[in-house]
């Protein structure tokens, strides 16, 4: 209330509202001038330079707050703090004067005080400091930091909370995804996704360039350890082969989960996408040692000199045909044959299933070459065993597929036993249960000594065995046969070494042969072999086509695979396969084939200046009279050939029997 009278007591009584104390000289000036000569023009002489005076002020502190916060806009837009200096002293140099202003909010606080009183101003000394200004500066003014950002390289890649594999995954971040680089610790690389997701992933699955959409014709690398390559877009297709980490790939056709690719060695097949990406990597391997069978799964297939498609063509290969897979890189692998070549073959073209192998009947007599030969309820080694055979056993070979036979014991139990526990050789009627004949029970004296001896004998005894030392505890090499004829080096009083017409040399006991001549009658052909000899002759005329083996062309090993095929026999394409078989061997005369040959046998021969058992290199089907049906070489066709004629080939090497 005092202070509401002493403002109606004197009206022009002002307080110093910061001070809080009266302004007394400017209050006694301002009475003494309003009491004394107060009127209408002097009031407006003293209005109209304050409202001036008070505008012009305004205007300079509004440029002044503008032109300010203009400088620290452009200063946080550029992030030029030279640029920003340059405006701040563009400012300065525009602005000539400016009056004493002590606080910007004192001034918002002198809108509601009266004007000052101008003759205050005259009566002061012109004021030549510098124009205080005021800058409105950014609140950061440390260094400019430049982000850098990666892009994810893979498929998909987890985000760990550490530096490591074994830390916990707190994310996932996809393809081509952009995230800012933070720092690197060791092999990993911490991150910060735009949706705030942090944490460290492999410097391995990160990228400083954006990679595009997968599209036919790209380059890509594959991104992992080891890729499979698939016969079709799914995991339920065949491994057709794979790639290592850094494997260069094509992509051919570009799917949204697989892509059919093609490696830089010609596999085409499908992988996952996010197993490849753009990254370029190192190989991390070449190839790898498998050592592993495999089996042809293609009709005709060419082994190479080196791993490319268009390297030089060193052997050839069928359908079903059993291989030893030495190491592969993924797209090739090196593979060795049953006949010793090695060569390139295309992973695509192998697969790991043995063929389903027909059985052939064969109703014949065998016997059991070892000790004791389990009889299992199927055709492998972990079916169940069913009974037992013994040494010299007779049982009867009802079928059998090359590997397995189905067998009938004497006491009627049937069942499956291996072919190599099984020969054709009938083991002599007053055996002991070695198998050998009465001669070879008594080995040689020390005292009996070998002398040279020449001349040809003749196998008087059914079966014979050639053995590789003079005793019946040495190695069997070879089996003779009733009839053959044998050229004798050296003898003593029990065993006579002999050189048989395929080039075996080794012991047999004097007791099975005699030195005149056997005249024998032919053996009789079989049914079955008659049939095969039929078939061949419906290819007579067909002309030779390399690796073929169908009724319009074929090559020698294609003849014989196809007449047994159609009696449901398997065979191997290859004339070295074919010989490498476990069929039955049959021991002949290269003077008198007639006597111990029958219509079906396959023959082989090889080049007459190597070693009987090198390599085979022809197979023919003897049709019998010394004759047999083969398919020459190319430019020729299958027609007969005397077996006599030395002139065309080398004599027969080796003799097989199916039926």
């Amino acid at each position: 209330m005092a202070l509401h009278r002493r403002h109606k007591e004197d009206p022009f009584e002002t307080y110093d509202l910061k001070k809080k104390r009266p302004a007394r000289r400017a209050r006694l000036k301002l009475r003494s001038y309003f009491s004394s000569n107060f009127d209408g023009g002097k009031l407006a002489s003293v209005l109209v330079p304050v409202i001036a005076f008070v505008l012009l002020v305004s205007v300079f502190v509004v440029k002044i707050v503008t032109d300010s916060k203009s400088v620290s806009d452009e200063k946080f837009r550029n992030e030029n703090p030279v640029e920003m200096q340059d405006n701040i002293g563009r400012i300065q140099r525009n602005i000539k004067a400016l009056p004493d202003i002590n606080d910007a909010e004192e001034t918002k606080t002198a809108e509601t005080e009266p004007a000052p009183d101008t003759t205050l101003a005259t009566n002061k000394e012109p004021d030549t400091s510098e124009p205080k200004v005021i800058v409105m500066t950014p609140e950061e003014t440390g260094e400019i930091t430049v982000k850098e950002y990666l892009y994810i390289a893979s498929s998909v890649v987890n985000v760990r909370k550490d530096a490591s594999t074994d830390s916990d995954l707190v994310g996932q971040l996809s393809f081509n995804q952009k995230v800012e680089k933070l720092g690197q610790k060791n092999d990993f690389v911490e991150i910060k996704a735009e949706d705030g997701l942090h944490g460290y992933v492999h410097k391995d699955l990160v990228s400083t360039e954006l990679s595009e959409a997968i599209l036919p014709g790209m380059t890509m690398y594959v991104q992992v350890g080891q890729a499979y390559i698939r016969s079709g877009a799914g995991t339920t297709y065949d491994i057709i082969g794979f790639g290592f980490k850094g494997t260069p790939l094509t992509v051919v056709q570009s799917g949204s989960e697989w892509s059919l690719v093609m490696t830089d060695t010609g596999l085409s097949g499908y992988m996952l996408n996010e197993l490849f990406g753009t990254r370029k990597l190192e190989r991390t391997r070449m190839t790898m040692e498998t050592n592993a069978v495999r089996y042809i799964d293609y009709s005709v297939v060419y082994m190479r000199e080196k791993a490319t498609a268009d390297s030089e063509q060193i052997g050839v290969l069928a359908m079903d045909d059993r291989v030893l897979q030495i190491s592969t890189d993924g797209s090739w692998s090196l593979v060795e044959a049953s006949d010793g070549l090695q060569g390139y073959v295309r992973n695509d073209l192998l697969r790991e299933s043995a063929p389903v192998t027909p059985y052939a009947t064969t109703n014949r007599n065998q016997y059991i070459t070892v000790s004791v030969s389990n009889v299992r309820a199927d055709d492998n080694t972990d079916s169940e065993v069913v009974g037992q055979v013994r040494k010299d056993e007779q049982v009867l070979q009802i079928s059998t597929d090359g590997t397995w036979s189905l067998i009938r014991t004497s006491a009627g139990i049937e069942g499956y036993v291996m072919n190599e526990f099984l020969t054709g050789v009938v083991p002599s009627s007053s055996s002991n249960g070695s198998g050998t004949s009465p001669a070879e029970t008594t080995p040689p004296t020390a005292s009996s000594s070998f002398r040279d001896i020449s001349g040809t004998v003749y196998i008087k005894a059914s079966a014979a065995n050639l053995r590789s030392e003079p005793n019946t505890s040495s190695l069997i090499v070879d089996t003779l046969y009733y009839g053959a004829a044998v050229q004798r080096i050296s003898t003593n009083d029990l065993w006579t070494k002999i050189k048989t017409g395929n080039g075996q040399i080794g012991f047999i006991s004097n007791s099975l042969f005699q030195t005149e001549v056997i005249e024998s009658t032919p053996p009789q052909a079989t049914s079955q072999g008659q049939q095969v000899v039929e078939y061949a002759k419906q290819l007579l005329g067909v002309p030779y086509v390399y690796a073929g083996a169908s009724a319009n062309g074929v090559d020698c090993s294609g003849l014989t695979k196809y007449v047994y095929g159609r009696m449901g026999v398997y065979l191997y394409h290859g004339s070295n396969s074919q010989a490498r078989s476990n069929y039955q061997s049959i021991s002949f005369s290269t003077s008198n084939y007639e006597a111990t040959l029958l219509p079906g046998d396959l023959v082989f021969f090889n080049n007459v200046y190597t070693s009987p058992n090198s390599n085979y290199t022809h197979v023919g089907i003897y049709v019998g009279n010394g004759q047999m049906i083969h398919s020459p070489q190319p430019g020729q066709t299958v027609r007969y050939e005397s077996l006599y004629d030395r002139n065309a080939y080398s004599p027969v090497r080796l003799v097989k029997r199916i039926f």
